[in-house]
C-alpha cells in the first residue's frame, strides 16, 4: 500500500530555505500570516465587558443597604450587618442556636481569645460570663449527642 504525502508539510525544495524565510515555524511559533493581528482579540466572543463573576455578585448582594428598625427608629445598614444584628438579637432572646452561632463568630474573629499582648482594650470575660458560656457549650454538646 502506498502512503499519501502529508498535506501540511511543505515540500523539501529550496523554495522554503532559511535564506528566503529566516523565521522558523514550529511549536509556539505559528506562521506570521496566521497570527492574530494587533488590536484583534483572540477570543472575540468571550466574556462581555462589565459582566460580573460570582464573587462580585455575592459581595454586592451582601453589602447592599437595607433599612432595619431598632425600637422606634430605623436606620440603614448593610445586609450582612443586618444578619449579624438579628442573630445577636435572637441569641439575647434565648435562642440556643443563635447563641452558638454568635459565639462561633466571636471565636473565629478572635474576640474570645486571651489577648495578653494587645495594647488596646481587653476582652476578658467575667466569672459569671465564663460560667454562662460553659453551660451553653455543655448544653449544646449534650444536644448534639442525642
Amino acid at each position: 500500500m502506498k502512503r499519501k504525502p502529508r498535506p501540511n508539510k511543505p515540500p523539501r525544495s529550496g523554495r522554503f530555505s532559511e535564506e528566503t524565510n529566516p523565521y522558523a515555524v514550529g511549536y509556539g511559533r505559528p506562521p506570521i500570516a496566521s497570527r492574530f493581528k494587533p488590536g484583534t482579540s483572540g477570543n472575540s466572543k468571550g466574556r462581555p465587558r462589565g459582566s460580573k463573576n460570582l464573587k462580585t455578585l455575592i459581595r454586592q448582594a451582601m453589602t447592599a443597604n437595607i433599612s432595619i428598625r431598632e425600637g422606634a427608629a430605623s436606620r440603614r445598614v448593610s445586609k450582612i450587618e443586618g444578619v449579624v444584628l438579628r442573630q445577636l438579637e435572637s441569641a439575647l432572646k434565648g435562642n440556643d442556636r443563635s447563641a452558638m452561632a454568635v459565639v462561633k463568630m466571636a471565636t473565629q474573629l478572635g474576640f474570645l481569645e486571651d489577648s495578653g499582648n494587645d495594647s488596646g482594650a481587653t476582652t476578658d470575660l467575667s466569672a459569671a460570663d465564663e460560667r454562662i458560656l460553659e453551660q451553653l457549650l455543655s448544653h449544646r454538646a449534650g444536644a448534639t449527642r442525642k
